[in-house]
């Protein structure tokens, strides 16, 4: 008797699944313990250091107010980790909803403009491909703020055809694509892989990056 090849699938895809759920409690427990922990401590460190200077009237030793530079760095370091850690819940205005929220976070923060286009309605989409599409760009998006050093960040959102089509795409400084990745390309190929669908990256070095995701057939 042959095997069931959609029996392997599913038990494939389970396995798949259970997977990606350990690491979502990881991180979430881990950026529990960074919040509850090193933040926290960062900052009620800055806290005391503004009413030193307040009392000292701006007139600290120039050392010292090299240690506050770097808490506050820290901080701000931490905070985007902790960002970064956060599992991409769909907000209750759909995945273009938060895409347009993170544009102006991008802006405000950065300094980096995020144009945004789609063709269709996430509703096309059945909620683990929405899913997936959330964790995919915002990963992508993350890459372009810490790697890229580009300005401009282009997403596309292709909702209409079958298979979908997602692009994200900068104007930075690229990399060689080889054979190895980064753990935030190999959870994206993941990602993609897990509903059936694929991701492909173009990258040039001084050319720009270009991640694209493709839906199940």
């Amino acid at each position: 008797m042959k095997p069931d090849p959609t029996t392997f699938e599913s038990h494939e895809t389970f396995a798949h699944q259970t997977a990606e759920d350990a690491v979502t409690r990881e991180r979430a427990r881990i950026a529990r313990e960074l919040h509850d922990g090193v933040a926290t401590d960062l900052a009620g460190a800055i806290s005391l250091f503004k009413i030193y200077l307040e009392e000292t009237r701006g007139k600290a030793d120039d050392r010292l107010m090299d240690v506050f530079g770097i808490l506050e760095r820290a901080l701000t370091h931490v905070r985007e980790s902790l960002a970064d850690m956060r599992p991409a819940v769909i907000g209750a205005d759909g995945v273009l909803g938060d895409l347009r929220r993170q544009r102006e976070e991008f802006a405000r923060l950065y300094g980096i403009r995020v144009e945004l286009s789609n063709v269709g309605t996430e509703d096309m989409l059945l909620p683990q491909h929405r899913e997936v599409v959330a964790q995919v760009v915002r990963e992508a998006l993350t890459n372009v703020r810490k790697h890229s050093k580009s300005s401009i960040c282009r997403v596309k959102l292709g909702f209409a055809a079958t298979p979908f089509l997602i692009e994200v795409a900068d104007e930075g400084r690229g990399f060689a694509v080889t054979g190895s990745a980064g753990y935030g390309l190999m959870g994206m190929r993941e990602r993609a892989a897990g509903i059936g669908g694929r991701l492909e990256v173009v990258s040039t070095p001084g050319r720009g990056t270009t991640v694209f995701l493709f839906g199940p057939n």
